[in-house]
């Protein structure tokens, strides 16, 4: 491991490690399921070839039309807290909705080699930091509990950093779904002496200056809501959810079977007036041009770059440092028309099935970068395949092929390449990197280049 001290970290390095992570790990199927991604040149709505889901409203649409009755038009973003958090009818509050069974797939359910790669990456840091020994794992959205039971089945392999791992922070809403991580987490740390906690939001987690923070978001960012903004002549206008005056309930017509839809404001609101300032790349945007602004993200990357650093707005004594990796589709720019939603694994329209569905949107990972300054320091983004072919998946899908019965790897072979395949996952999901500190970096840290200039100062949303 003397090797990893220095910050130039090697492919033939990490490969060495990988030597010490165990054969098989464990078994999965890989369906030919729907990932979330998109090409940045898919329109919000589906193309007209996929057909309605739901003939007519369900419990939730009523809620929300109501509330657009009493109050008028509503912001994107308080349709998707309808749809994905409300407390009986929300997306997320009915369970398991990842895998076969759910509307989606994710990469750490395609294959083990995902997790393991950022548990590699993990450990490069944890070593190049003089292996603190007090390390805590904080991962945001840990849906089925995959990734960091991947995460630590790969750090258990190393007894430095094993013998560190005192705790493990999981953000996670949904009820059902904590009893899913828990249910597989408890058997991967039993005779272990760390602690599995539970929180609604990373503000809730307690500063600890004395252990070094490992940090993961994977798919965690794509389902924040959004607010979208138009630039008018007159200047920014929010784009809002409103009720159709073409619906007719129970007869065919040209609106959504909720009787939803899209309309521009046509005066100033509290939001059109702030979120596009807090970005200064909005500002020459061309008039006619639409943007998709997270402003939860901002807000939540800015505390987690506070939680690594210990330099909270407070001022309190600064802590050990930490590490983090975001893993999400998007790019490094805003977008303007990637906000859509998946059923049954299939893109659906936005508003045919409110609270059934999943909806999601592009991460802009500029804005990510912008919230972190003064923080923390951003690296990357990378494309998804750069991140596991540098970290080693080739060997890694080697050693384990060697072992591997014959029925398996075949699986084993698709898994991998599906999540380094150029025209899928391997280039539109990104990894933005994210270390403790903001003094200038006079090296790459591996696999990340790096950055050719500094990120601009902004505003807060």
């Amino acid at each position: 491991m003397s090797a990893l001290r220095s910050s130039r970290v090697s492919l033939r390095d990490i490969t060495r490690l990988l030597r010490s992570v165990s054969g098989q790990g464990r078994t999965t199927s890989i369906p030919a399921l729907t990932v979330r991604f998109q090409s940045t040149s898919t329109p919000t709505s589906p193309s007209s070839d996929i057909p309605a889901v739901v003939p007519s409203q369900n419990e939730l649409t009523r809620i929300i039309r109501d509330t657009i009755k009493a109050t008028g038009p509503i912001p994107v973003s308080r349709y998707m807290q309808f749809c994905l958090s409300h407390p009986v009818h929300g997306y997320y509050s009915k369970g398991d909705v990842f895998g076969q069974k759910g509307d989606f797939i994710t990469s750490p359910e395609i294959s083990q080699i995902f997790g393991e790669l950022v548990a590699i990456w993990f450990l490069t840091r944890w070593t190049e930091a003089d292996s603190p020994t007090r390390v805590r794992i904080v991962e945001l959205g840990p849906g089925r509990g995959t990734l960091m039971d991947d995460i630590l089945r790969t750090l258990f392999n190393f007894p430095g950093i094993a013998a560190s791992i005192r705790s493990v922070h999981l953000v996670e809403n949904s009820e059902a779904m904590r009893g899913i991580q828990s249910d597989r987490l408890s058997s991967r740390v039993e005779g272990k002496d760390i602690d599995l906690n539970w929180y609604t939001g990373v503000n809730e987690i307690p500063e600890s200056p004395d252990e070094f923070t490992l940090f993961v978001a994977h798919e965690f960012f794509d389902a924040m809501p959004i607010n979208v903004f138009e630039k008018t002549d007159m200047g920014w206008r929010e784009v809002q959810v409103d009720t159709d005056s073409a619906y007719s309930p129970g007869l065919p017509t040209s609106a959504s079977s909720s009787g939803l839809r899209l309309s521009i404001s046509r005066s100033t609101t509290p939001l059109s007036t702030i979120l596009p300032t807090t970005s200064p790349r909005f500002a020459n945007l061309p008039v006619g041009s639409r943007i998709e602004i997270a402003q939860d993200s901002w807000k939540i990357m800015r505390h987690v770059g506070q939680l690594l650093s210990g330099s909270s707005e407070k001022g309190k004594a600064k802590a050990k440092g930490g590490c983090g990796l975001v893993i999400d589709y998007g790019a490094d720019r805003a977008f303007g028309g990637s906000f859509r939603a998946f059923q049954n694994h299939k893109l659906a329209d936005v508003f045919d099935d409110p609270g059934n569905a999943d909806l999601t949107a592009n991460v802009d990972f500029a804005y990510l970068r912008e919230s972190l300054t003064g923080t923390a320091t951003p690296l990357g983004p990378i494309s998804q395949s750069h991140f596991l072919l540098s970290l080693g998946l080739q060997p890694r899908l080697r050693k384990l092929l060697e072992t591997a019965p014959p029925e398996r790897k075949e699986l084993l072979s698709q898994g991998a390449q599906r999540l380094i395949d150029t025209l899928g996952m391997g280039s539109q999901y990104q990894v933005m990197g994210v270390v403790s500190g903001t003094d200038e970096l006079k090296e790459e840290i591996y696999p990340f280049p790096l950055a050719s200039k500094p990120v601009s100062r902004v505003l807060k949303p």
